[in-house]
């Protein structure tokens, strides 16, 4: 794995391919610097423009990228027309930056992927960054003698517990499909190293205390696990459930939390963001930020304790239908439409599992958290999509 990652690395630097270096470097940065790979992530941007134009290279490695970018600037083109008709030029100028300017990801991230087998250093990238982070941290903690949980995450790298559990359920997610399709041997070294990786990311769940990574965990399991089902390894299978399940019920009573209580909180808020999306279900509603929208909306329905709190909708299928209405809703399905298109009997059996897994962590997220939102989540997605995107449609080279 890691020898090709190194020839990989030579091949793109003989090639000069800078961009391609660039976004790599911006993919392990992801976890440890937002600021860092923010930077890298633009200049990737600007290399591959660069180098587009000097070398007379395809802007899109693939037809499925290419269709994912016009599919993502048909939806940014609509946010931003819809924020113009619905106020003004000089207010969508004044609110661009900050509430619209992270979408155009849709359509520049597919400009940044290659083919499959390089994009694979990708993944390795994002993955040995997620680690890194989780080391930086811990040994800020033992150095600082300071508590390793949630404020330590934020404090030292700025990112929520929700976005590194769901960067380590990808690791999780790939892991579980080699170990379950059988379709690539691993040498004891590997597998020793990957099931020490894979028990360090439930410990991380555990200590950081994240309800959701807990239920996607389980969730990853039964979808991986019961298609391989069988009487030969139905005993396996089910200590490992069992293992599950024990670790769910001890992360239960080590919370000592209301999930009811929790949950309501969300209701309430997403109670608001309906009642938005209600007055103005075609093309949403931009005259606010999102936050603006519903502390008017807790204010007029005398929720007055909601107000100082300053929150989103805390679900983003219900944040794009208050901002983007069903049309915005429409047009993001499309993204959807273009991965299942690219899929065929040619594309095998662990790229399949690998998608659902993905869709299993990003969709299950997405219903408490607006993933959309910051950097950490925008990325997040745009990479994974067209990440996957690739490797459905270039399965056999």
């Amino acid at each position: 794995m890691f020898k090709e990652a190194v020839l990989l690395i030579k091949e793109a630097v003989s090639k000069k391919d800078f961009s391609f270096l660039m976004f790599t470097l911006s993919l392990f940065l992801l976890s440890i610097s937002i600021n860092l790979s923010t930077f890298t992530f633009i200049a990737s941007l600007v290399l591959k423009l660069i180098q587009t134009g000097l070398k007379k290279q395809p802007l899109f490695e693939t037809k499925a990228l290419k269709n994912a970018a016009i599919i993502g600037f048909v939806f940014f083109s609509y946010i931003v027309i819809n924020s113009i008709i619905q106020t003004n030029y000089s207010i969508t100028f004044h609110y661009f930056e900050k509430y619209y300017m992270h979408f155009a990801l849709f359509f520049l991230t597919p400009i940044l992927l290659k083919r499959k087998k390089e994009n694979a250093l990708l993944l390795l990238s994002f993955i040995i960054g997620s680690f890194t982070a989780i080391t930086i941290v811990f040994i800020y903690s033992i150095v600082n003698e300071a508590h390793f949980g949630k404020q330590a995450f934020i404090d030292v790298l700025d990112i929520h517990h929700t976005y590194l559990s769901m960067y380590l359920l990808v690791f999780i997610n790939c892991f579980m499909v080699l170990m379950f399709t059988k379709e690539k041997k691993l040498n004891n070294v590997m597998k020793l190293t990957l099931i020490v990786l894979c028990i360090i990311s439930v410990a991380i769940f555990y200590i950081l205390g994240s309800k959701v990574s807990m239920l996607i965990l389980l969730l990853l399991f039964l979808l991986h696990s019961l298609p391989e089902l069988s009487k030969k390894n139905t005993p396996v299978y089910i200590g490992l459930l069992s293992i599950i399940l024990i670790i769910l019920l001890s992360f239960n009573n080590k919370l000592s939390v209301s999930y009811e209580k929790a949950l309501d909180f969300r209701i309430q808020v997403w109670e608001m963001s309906f009642n938005s999306f209600e007055s103005n279900p075609m093309f949403g509603d931009l005259s606010l930020p999102e936050k603006d929208i519903l502390n008017f909306n807790h204010y007029l329905n005398g929720k007055y304790y909601f107000l100082d709190s300053d929150l989103n909708s805390h679900n983003q299928y219900l944040s794009i239908l208050m901002r983007f209405g069903v049309v915005g809703l429409f047009i993001l399905f499309l993204f959807v439409i273009n991965i299942f298109r690219k899929t065929s009997k040619k594309t095998s059996k662990r790229t399949v599992r690998e998608v659902f897994g993905f869709l299993v962590i990003s969709l299950t997220v997405c219903y408490i958290e607006n993933i959309l939102d910051r950097h950490h989540g925008i990325v997040f997605v745009t990479f994974f999509y067209n990440y996957y995107l690739v490797a459905i449609e270039n399965n056999d080279e």
